[in-house]
């Protein structure tokens, strides 16, 4: 009986490890997230001047390949903020796809839209690797050097006493129980 545990024990043990192998490999993950837009609504001439921003960024550690950003339809106006390589493409259902052929491992872009007749409409952001994740984001202050490593050191300090807290109850509980003497 104890030979049978002993391999439970080790198949559950290399199938943990094995597990969290592949979820560390190295591999790209594209992040976007639309920062803004700003509707202007001039008077003279009458119209409407819509402004959207739209960043992408591999947080991964590989290079991310053949990216798509996929609107409904042609955006009026769209310009990078960094010179990057890029074709445009209509598929037959009429959205427009603008493809970028890598994006380092780290890197980011970000794409200015200027709207006077319709507003662009994104679909999706993708690449060879996979669908890119829309994450939500917010502006931040950014505070002193100092403050940040006084936070980062009350963290550490706050995980090891829970650290420690959670050890001396598994102990006193093993002793409780008495697994040990």
């Amino acid at each position: 009986m104890e030979n049978i545990s002993g391999y439970i024990a080790t198949g559950l043990i290399s199938l943990t490890v094995g597990l969290l192998l592949q979820r560390l490999q190295d591999r790209p993950k594209l992040l976007y997230w639309i920062p803004g837009s700003f509707l202007f609504q001039l008077k003279t001439p009458a119209m409407d001047l819509r402004t959207d921003s739209l960043t992408i960024q591999n947080v991964g550690r590989r290079p991310a390949t053949n990216i798509e950003i996929i609107h409904k339809s042609r955006p009026d106006h769209f310009q990078f903020s960094t010179q990057i390589d890029f074709t445009e493409v209509i598929t037959p259902s009429g959205e427009h796809v603008i493809k970028i052929s890598s994006l380092g491992a780290k890197e980011h872009i970000n794409i200015q839209l200027l709207s006077h007749v319709a507003p662009p409409v994104l679909l999706n952001v993708r690449s060879a690797e996979g669908r890119a994740q829309l994450i939500q984001v917010h502006l931040q202050r950014v505070l002193p050097i100092v403050v940040q490593w006084l936070i980062g050191l009350l963290l550490l300090l706050g995980a090891g006493f829970l650290l420690y807290w959670m050890v001396s109850v598994i102990v006193f509980l093993s002793k409780a129980i008495g697994v040990v003497k």
